[in-house]
């Protein structure tokens, strides 16, 4: 892949090797929660039965579905947060949020949230930046976590619960970067 290629990928998705590892081990029916423009959502294409990419910026999905034209992708507009018309719905075997969260005011609603859609045998991929860490830092973010905090608050949703690290192994390291949760069991009628 050329450096220019690279440079553009990353500007305009910079979770792209987030989204590179995750797509290794999404399988199923996968949702992508706060899809972006659909970079990486377009990668669980090629190992998942299903993927829906959703967001709250419409201009993201017109984008998204005019680009990446799979046959078991699209994109719709769903809200994490939404209970009513515009939430999201469904029993999904991977679901997924990539760097989502850290924007997210109400974290443990949303996680909660997301263990309601996923499947009694299903898994829930979670990242965000390690607030330890000096990399990755924004001013947009409502948060930040820590390792411990970030295990906490998916254990608000999830009963089993693996920080890992960009290589999707267990953490060593508490300033590695990105924090990357591995969920699974979770915990319904907790929302």
């Amino acid at each position: 892949m050329s450096i220019l290629l690279n440079r553009m990928r990353y500007m305009l998705t910079p979770q792209f090797d987030i989204y590179e590892q995750v797509a290794d081990i999404v399988t199923g029916r996968t949702a992508d929660v706060g899809c972006g423009l659909g970079y990486g959502t377009q990668l669980f294409a090629r190992l998942a039965d299903s993927v829906v990419g959703y967001d709250i910026e419409n201009d993201f999905l017109e984008f998204a579905s005019r680009s990446f034209t799979y046959p078991n992708l699209c994109f719709e507009f769903g809200d994490i947060l939404n209970r009513s018309h515009a939430g999201i719905k469904g029993d999904f075997d991977t679901v997924v949020m990539i760097d989502v969260i850290e924007h997210v005011e109400y974290d443990q609603d949303a996680i909660k949230s997301a263990a309601s859609i996923t499947s009694t045998s299903g898994t829930f991929i979670c990242s965000t930046p390690n607030r330890l860490s000096r990399y990755r830092k924004s001013d947009n973010h409502v948060r930040e976590y820590a390792p411990d905090e970030f295990e906490k608050l998916m254990l608000t949703g999830f009963e089993n619960v693996r920080i890992c690290s960009y290589g999707l192994e267990r953490i060593g390291l508490k300033t590695e970067n990105p924090l990357i949760a591995i969920c699974d069991q979770p915990l319904k009628g907790n929302t």
